[in-house]
């Protein structure tokens, strides 16, 4: 059996983080053995830093003219992850499976469709202007994604070639959305539903996660060439495991998490999975980052 080739981006950063901690979340994973159970697994695992200073640490922020904070550096930040990620796709499609930790993730350079499981507690649809907009850029990771309207000027540069939005109602899901959360306000929802975005529900993945997951896949697989997948572990109820940066009362348990995780992962489309939100401040120990890394590895294999 040919090995499983992985590659590991590092993305150890703070910016546009409303807390301290994120950026020490690779050498989380590191600490509890993620490279070397992937290794052990029969995988063979390279591994990069995407950002060309170790890490992109917490700074204060103030608001800049266009409503968002730290704008310029967090631009910065997703210009060396886009450039890191396309350094190591190489030559399709012969690449490796890219493990994005803790970060965002695009797929840049390559001529296929790309389609994106989306698994969040939160839309991530603010504006910079929006009332009640945190500023925060990470809130409005979706708006950029789709340049909709008020998405920032300086995102565009990672939109497609006409101008159009990287994602639309064909290429995500939405999965394990907590419906019930403030921060998914209903002018949020409202835009997903008139919009025919495909969406599934904490409390639906909760129910069934095996059964949704196989679902969305299947649904996705027949649209596009290639599937991302962006796990933020605040999808899981923190009441169960607060790992994540920011805590989202989804009711969604880690295990039903992991096991649609696991749906998504055998697919033969899947090329990435990004890992975001994990905070190791909240997990001094390493107990609960070890479980999400055997639950990664277990589904790589």
């Amino acid at each position: 059996m040919a090995q499983k080739a992985i590659n590991i981006i590092n993305v150890s950063s703070d910016v546009g983080s409303i807390y301290a901690g994120k950026s020490r979340a690779p050498a989380a994973f590191k600490a509890t053995g993620l490279q070397e159970k992937l290794k052990a697994g029969g995988s063979h695992v390279t591994e990069s830093h995407a950002f060309r200073d170790s890490s992109i640490g917490w700074a204060a922020s103030t608001r800049s003219p266009n409503g968002a904070r730290n704008e310029s550096r967090t631009v910065e930040a997703c210009h060396q992850v886009c450039d890191a990620v396309a350094a190591a796709l190489g030559n399709e499609p012969a690449f490796p499976f890219q493990l994005i930790l803790s970060g965002e993730c695009l797929l840049a350079g390559t001529s296929k469709s790309v389609g994106i499981v989306y698994m969040d507690a939160d839309c991530d649809l603010y504006t910079p202007a929006e009332p009640g907009a945190s500023g925060n850029i990470a809130g409005m990771t979706l708006t950029h994604m789709t340049m909709r309207d008020g998405a920032l000027q300086s995102m565009k540069t990672f939109c497609r070639p006409d101008g159009s939005g990287v994602v639309d109602n064909s290429n995500i899901v939405l999965f394990g959305l907590n419906a019930n959360s403030e921060a998914n306000t209903r002018t949020h929802l409202g835009y997903l539903f008139d919009n025919n975005f495909r969406v599934v529900t904490s409390h639906a993945v909760q129910g069934a996660p095996q059964k949704n997951a196989q679902a969305a896949l299947q649904w996705l697989e027949e649209r596009v060439d290639y599937i991302v997948i962006h796990l933020d572990v605040d999808v899981i109820d923190p009441g169960e495991f607060p790992l994540c940066n920011v805590p989202n009362w989804t009711g969604l348990g880690f295990e039903e998490t992991m096991a649609a995780l696991k749906v998504f992962l055998k697919s033969e489309k899947t090329v990435a999975l990004s890992v975001a939100e994990v905070n190791p401040d909240h997990d001094p120990q390493l107990e609960m980052t070890g479980r999400l890394v055997d639950q990664i590895v277990n589904g790589l294999r």
